[in-house]
């Protein structure tokens, strides 16, 4: 999670003014309860960063405690990890557990192109 400070951290009601004002975002969802039973948590909160850094000048990139953002149940996110593409609003992929870099790469090219 230490890499993650360097992003913002998603808070209650703001995935929905996000959605609502029909942005363009990725977001993280991860889970702090979980962290030392679900190994790939750690793997994605090393990866993630990562993207930032490389296409976060496109679009925000954020990151969330899966317990901490109600609304994800109405997108049907209900364990984690999990890396969610939003276009103008709308889910348009989600990559889950850990995945390979050319994965995400092609996922955010689809996004941002």
């Amino acid at each position: 999670m230490e890499r993650l400070k360097e992003l913002e951290r998603l808070r209650q009601g703001r995935l929905r003014e996000l959605i609502e004002g029909k942005e363009t975002f990725v977001l993280y969802v991860r889970s702090e309860k979980d962290f030392s039973k679900v190994r790939e948590i750690f793997d994605v909160d090393v990866v993630f960063p990562e993207l930032a850094k490389t296409f976060g000048k496109k679009a925000p990139f954020l990151w969330c405690d899966i317990d901490e953002v109600k609304e994800l149940s109405e997108l049907k996110v209900y364990f984690a990890p999990v890396v969610l593409f939003f276009k103008e609003g709308k889910l348009v992929n989600r990559l889950e557990g850990i995945r390979s870099w050319a994965e995400y790469n092609r996922a955010l090219e689809e996004l941002l192109c």
